[in-house]
């Protein structure tokens, strides 16, 4: 399709379908980046492999430069009315007030957050604790891409075979044990072991990452997705900078290890808030009460 090509849009029917091919594209990028990443970094060393991002997002600022707008077809009813304080509330109230986005937003914010207790802290055991080298690294976290595509491509028929809400906590209990294969990451065979435990739980959330956005798009009026998108991803993105900060803290406190340890244990309770939901037993969205569009 060409930058002039009309642009398509997707009903809410074909959402599970769109995301899904999203969440593939993403995750075939995951797997060749960091793996990459960790070869130019043993290879090459840290700064050639930093002066290779910038470039490359340097190519992705290009790229979207070239992107045409869409003609504007809001109507005035269409468009958020007040100032932004009002907006912002009236996104936040939505998701907080809404009995199928508040438990989401929380089990999603939890996988990120007990993630990246992990993530922080595994360049520390495999470099400085394990010396086992920045490309295995990268080969390692490359695995997670390889999961999180194995999540987005069955996403679409697992929902469709045990449903929606069973598809957003059902892996969850599946993989539990998954974050201790992590924390128990070492030499030999149990480096093997880490690698499935972590693509397990990226398994998990390429599940929840589809069906998890689609859901969200179907239960919201068009006029509150900007802000719908919004709260969640502030939710989901401090989740990460949370993670991060306690790593940080667990690591220099206690262990680089103990932070993995943490993060596995919280992994495993992320599913709880889906389960004692209203989307515990949600069958198809569709089924839903239309939203006012």
């Amino acid at each position: 399709m060409n930058a002039s090509a009309e642009l398509v849009r997707v009903g809410r029917d074909r959402l599970v379908a769109a995301n899904s091919l999203l969440m593939t594209t993403n995750a075939t990028v995951q797997i060749g980046g960091r793996g990459f990443g960790g070869l130019i970094v043993q290879w090459l060393g840290a700064p050639v492999a930093l002066a290779v991002n910038a470039v490359t997002h340097l190519l992705s600022a290009l790229a979207l430069a070239r992107v045409r707008p869409a003609a504007a077809t809001a109507t005035g009813r269409d468009r958020p009315a007040g100032g932004f304080v009002r907006q912002l509330t009236e996104g936040v109230r939505h998701v907080l007030g809404n009995p199928l986005l508040r438990p989401l937003a929380v089990s999603l914010a939890g996988i990120n957050l007990t993630v990246n207790l992990m993530t922080t802290m595994l360049p520390v055991l495999f470099l400085r604790e394990l010396g086992l080298g920045a490309g295995l690294l990268g080969l390692f976290l490359g695995a997670g891409g390889v999961g999180a595509l194995l999540g987005a491509v069955t996403a679409r028929p697992l929902a469709a075979r045990i449903g929606h809400g069973r598809a957003l906590w059902l892996p969850g209990v599946l993989v539990a044990p998954a974050g201790a294969l992590v924390a128990l990451v070492d030499t030999g065979p149990w480096l093997w072991l880490a690698g499935f435990g972590w693509l397990a739980l990226a398994w998990r959330t390429g599940i929840g990452n589809v069906i998890g956005v689609s859901l969200r798009q179907r239960v919201t009026p068009d006029g509150l997705l900007g802000r719908m998108n919004a709260t969640f991803r502030f939710l989901l993105t401090g989740a990460i900078a949370v993670g991060a900060g306690l790593a940080g803290l667990l690591g220099q406190y206690a262990s680089p290890r103990t932070s993995v340890w943490v993060g596995a244990v919280g992994a495993a309770l992320t599913w709880l808030p889906v389960f004692r939901s209203p989307l515990r037993a949600l069958a198809d969205p569709a089924a839903l009460p239309a939203v006012d569009r």
